[in-house]
């Protein structure tokens, strides 16, 4: 993807197989699923159970975000192509919520190791593990940090037990920070520049 097709700041952008859109109530149950699922709160959570009002926190806490920072979290899902086809499954095009969620992707405020920064978060369904929508996502919402908000540097904290998170970040042109102390709590820091990744060649996606 070399471009951020979208509907501008706050908006929904879309991928060759993705479409994503800032969380709303409307998600709170997909959500909570999503969270709650152990591979997932695992490394998102420490692995402790995601309660619906935290959830209804978060949703609220992005909401805010993009109304005052323009960044917060996108819902993944499947691109549907083509009306015929969304017929033909019974998909209603305009409801984001008959398609099924495949994952997460956003930004948000964060204090790690080197101070406040903005940091990068993504997470997928397992089921749909190893097949680069992780790195398709983040993607997008990289270059939407970069193209559309302007930030000038984007973080991310990854388990050290989690290492497919580990190489979606290298994947991204994201690289360990020498600068640095990684987190006290057994992470690694991750980093882009917005200069360095402009000028970078865009891999394909995995």
């Amino acid at each position: 993807m070399t471009g951020i097709p979208g509907d501008g700041r706050g908006g929904t952008l879309r991928t060759g197989r993705l479409v994503l859109r800032p969380v709303s109530m409307s998600d709170h149950a997909a959500l909570l699923a999503h969270w709650n699922g152990p591979l997932v709160r695992r490394h998102l959570f420490d692995g402790r159970k995601v309660s619906p009002e935290q959830v209804t926190e978060i949703i609220a806490a992005s909401q805010r975000d993009f109304a005052t920072e323009g960044y917060g979290l996108w819902t993944v899902r499947p691109a549907v192509r083509g009306m015929a086809r969304g017929m033909a499954r019974g998909v209603d095009l305009g409801d984001a919520d008959a398609v099924p969620l495949a994952g997460v992707s956003g930004l948000r405020r964060h204090l790690g190791p080197v101070g406040a920064d903005v940091e990068i978060v993504y997470s997928v369904e397992p089921a749909r593990w190893g097949q680069g929508l992780a790195a398709e996502a983040a993607r997008a919402v990289l270059g939407y940090a970069f193209d559309v908000v302007g930030l000038r540097r984007v973080t991310a904290e990854i388990d050290t037990g989690n290492p497919a998170s580990a190489r979606v970040a290298e994947h991204l042109g994201m690289r360990r920070c020498p600068d640095g102390p990684d987190g006290p709590d057994g992470t690694l820091l991750y980093a882009a520049d917005r200069l360095r990744w402009r000028g970078s060649s865009r891999v394909i996606d995995m």
